[in-house]
């Protein structure tokens, strides 16, 4: 795929535990390898992800890699979206969570990253475009526990225990869980719920360890699937968490699909995008199909190819009400 093209990539110094110039040094290389005409950036400033991804086709770049955490990537990804001339985007993964890398099936090592998606192929992701507050998500966003567990797995736990912080932070915030008074609407209808957690997620299943762990969540069907916890039983939504996270989302939680979603909450919920806490309810956003052009592995599978119809084809949105 990078063979005789050029490719600019785009490394956030801050990302990960190897230091920068050894990065940077397994990049160049690496491209080196495969042919490519590379050009490799460091960020100083947070606007420098956005400004390069939007500004990189019309300088002539082929392909444009993210060599981050997940954050450099929805930025990248932000500028993409907002380009006269988008080009695909690939994932460098330097980060604890690197959510939408594990996805594709990006390896976790730079130089094993690289030649995955030099012999990967391009693929068109659906994307959330967030009203309130505006920006996009890639991955999944929410109110209640999944933000709690961001917050509290912060840069100095994630340097210190890496994926561990979260399993920590999952713990500590199942205790003393409380419903919300909740009104949820979506491009099907409205409704009033008690529950202390909303998320929704445009993808969900991705490697871990060499295990298939995540909700199975189609990021290219034009729809977003919605689950719901309400029970605050700390025992029931332990539970319920180990159960979404070993794939059997219809059964660990109520589950939505739809197009748009809104949710407020008395008393307002915290919330994250993408991992990233980003204030309090209301959350407000809506599926862009296919609006992104990323890079997965060859080994990636996409849910849509082994389905005539997508899910949203087969029955429109659908409601599941299985409570934990």
């Amino acid at each position: 795929m990078f063979t005789g093209q050029r490719v600019l990539v785009i490394i956030n110094p801050a990302s990960g535990k190897a230091r920068p110039e050894v990065a940077e040094a397994a990049i160049a290389a690496a491209l080196e390898s495969v042919g490519a005409v590379a050009e490799l950036r460091v960020t100083s400033h947070a606007d420098h992800p956005g400004d390069w991804a939007r500004d990189a086709g019309g300088e002539g770049f082929a392909y444009v890699l993210a060599a981050g955490g997940d954050g450099t990537v929805t930025a990248a990804a932000t500028g993409m979206l907002a380009s006269e001339h988008p080009v695909p985007l690939g994932i460098v993964p330097m980060g604890t969570g690197n959510g939408l890398a594990r996805v594709l099936r990006i390896p976790m090592d730079a130089k094993k990253a690289i030649l995955a998606m030099h012999e990967g192929r391009e693929e068109n992701l659906d994307v959330v475009r967030v009203e309130t507050p505006r920006c996009i998500a890639l991955f999944f966003l929410g109110a209640g526990l999944d933000a709690e567990i961001n917050r509290d797995a912060d840069a100095a736990a994630k340097a210190r225990f890496g994926f561990l912080a979260y399993l920590g932070a999952t713990v500590r915030n199942l205790v003393g869980r409380r419903n919300h008074s909740i009104e949820l609407t979506t491009d099907v209808h409205t409704e009033t719920l008690a529950a202390h957690t909303v998320t929704i997620f445009n993808a969900g299943k991705f490697e871990l360890a060499g295990l298939d762990v995540g909700p199975s969540v189609d990021p290219h069907d034009g729809y977003l699937d919605i689950t719901i916890m309400r029970s605050a039983n700390f025992w029931h939504s332990l539970a319920a968490v180990l159960r979404l996270a070993s794939g059997q989302a219809d059964t660990a939680a109520s589950t939505r699909r739809a197009r748009s979603f809104k949710i407020v909450a008395q008393p307002p919920m915290l919330v994250h995008v993408d991992g990233d806490v980003v204030g309090s309810t209301p959350l407000q956003g809506e599926v862009a199909p296919g609006a992104l052009a990323v890079i997965a592995a060859r080994d990636y599978e996409n849910p849509s190819d082994h389905s005539a119809r997508g899910k949203g084809d087969e029955k429109g949105p659908q409601y599941e009400e299985r409570v934990a």
